[in-house]
């Protein structure tokens, strides 16, 4: 539903568009409907502050990770590296990952934009050790600079297609941050920190 109305958003825009080319500028100029519906579609899509945030992760960085599997068990740790790149005009910024997981291998590319229309940040994650891609959002809070974001992935183990994760991104300095990701253990259990990412810029 939610592709198809936007869909028909777009053809009506580009209908209105269309019928006011035939009519001439002056017709545009003068037609007010026309002229409110460009103004939200051009603020709609001007990246701002928002966006900013995420922009500033531009560049490379080394990554050092810890894992763990309960609540009181040892951390397994690894390390890694990661870019930053903002596309699109600043309106999202792609990461890739390159390191290793439990001794393996493992590369992860992930995506990060803020919906002007929507008011929140919009996360997508993808790697090299699943099929499924984890689909996350949330709020930046200034103040403290974390960045809080939440959501679902597809989990081989419990074999459930609806599992839930909750990241925070805490904004240390422009040099610095680290990403802490908590969920609920395998077996049900009540959520516990499962990794924790200090990112050092190189």
């Amino acid at each position: 539903m939610k592709s198809f109305l936007t869909i028909f958003a777009f053809t009506l825009v580009t209908c209105s568009m269309a019928l006011a080319a035939d009519k001439g500028p002056s017709a545009q100029a003068a037609d007010p409907k026309m002229q409110e519906m460009m103004k939200k579609m051009t603020e709609a899509g001007t990246p701002g502050a928002e966006h900013k945030v995420l922009t500033d992760l531009a560049g490379d960085w080394k990554v050092s990770s810890k894992m763990w599997e309960t609540a009181k068990g040892k951390p397994q740790e690894s390390s890694g590296t990661s870019s930053f790149t903002p596309i699109l005009g600043g309106r999202f910024v792609q990461q890739m990952f390159k390191g290793e997981v439990m001794g393996m291998p493992y590369e992860g590319m992930g995506l990060m934009g803020y919906d002007n229309v929507a008011k929140k940040y919009d996360t997508l994650w993808v790697d090299s050790m699943s099929t499924g891609m984890m689909k996350g959002a949330g709020a930046f809070d200034a103040k403290a600079k974390v960045l809080k974001e939440g959501g679902t992935y597809s989990c081989p183990i419990t074999e459930s297609r609806v599992r839930e994760y909750r990241n925070e991104i805490k904004m240390v300095d422009k040099n610095k941050m680290v990403l802490s990701m908590y969920g609920k253990g395998l077996d049900g259990s009540p959520e516990f920190k499962q990794m924790e990412l200090t990112y050092v810029r190189k």
